[in-house]
């Protein structure tokens, strides 16, 4: 694939490197992309094969995972670094909590026991004189997710705002009674409270609240959270 013509499918496939008029990129032509990707040594150019992966994912573009890796020998230094692109995506969209493609999941994990927690290193090495800091890497997908956010349907950010809505109150109802989460939810909308309402919130809802509040505990509790 001629540099030009990957510049530009990486623009229609959510890492726009310079401005152009958008084309339509054809499904099919995502393999050829992630493989071209692979060749390059320019590392801001390969930095985007994350971004490809998460907007694919988030447009539903579906592409056959098997075949990108059978492209280059299987014992090739190609195929290594295109294992390890692959595992590199994964772990930075479960990072940043974003779809996976379809087979990406199942593939990294295998592909973890082969080169363990890529994101833990400060630079990833790609040979040739390449190497990817993962902190670019991150900072890269971080810069395109609002891009990614920005194209969701209105039914599927109202889908969101109930997921959220749903688990505040499963959260605040295992902390509080039900009055007691009645009178947060009120304060927090700014709503009027009664004489009695606001001496109850002040004696004994809100002593929680500053508990919670607490950085120490919040450490405790994130702690513990992931045990």
């Amino acid at each position: 694939m001629k540099r030009e013509d990957l510049i530009d499918s990486l623009g229609n496939l959510g890492y726009p490197v310079i401005s152009k008029d958008k084309k339509k990129t054809k499904k099919n032509e995502i393999i050829n992309v992630l493989d071209a990707l692979v060749d390059l040594d320019e590392p801001r150019l390969i930095e985007g094969f994350p971004v490809v992966l998460a907007y694919c994912a988030h447009r539903g573009f579906n592409f056959d995972i098997q075949r990108l890796l059978s492209i280059p020998g299987e014992n090739s230094k190609k195929r290594q670094n295109l294992e390890k692109l692959l595992l590199l995506t994964s772990e930075l969209l479960n990072l940043e909590n974003l779809q996976h493609p379809l087979g990406l999941e199942s593939i990294a994990k295998s592909l973890k026991k082969k080169y363990g927690d890529l994101l833990s290193a400060e630079v990833v090495d790609l040979g040739r004189g390449i190497s990817l800091s993962t902190d670019r890497l991150r900072n890269t997908l971080k810069r395109y997710n609002p891009n990614l956010g920005k194209q969701k349907s209105d039914k599927e950010k109202a889908i969101d705002r109930q997921r959220r809505s749903f688990q505040i109150n499963l959260h605040l109802s295992s902390l509080f009674s039900p009055k007691q989460k009645e009178l947060v939810l009120k304060k927090y909308n700014k709503e009027p409270l009664s004489k009695t309402e606001q001496e109850y919130y002040s004696r004994v809802v809100k002593k929680k609240i500053e508990a919670l509040a607490d950085s120490a505990v919040r450490r405790i509790a994130t702690t513990l959270a992931k045990k």
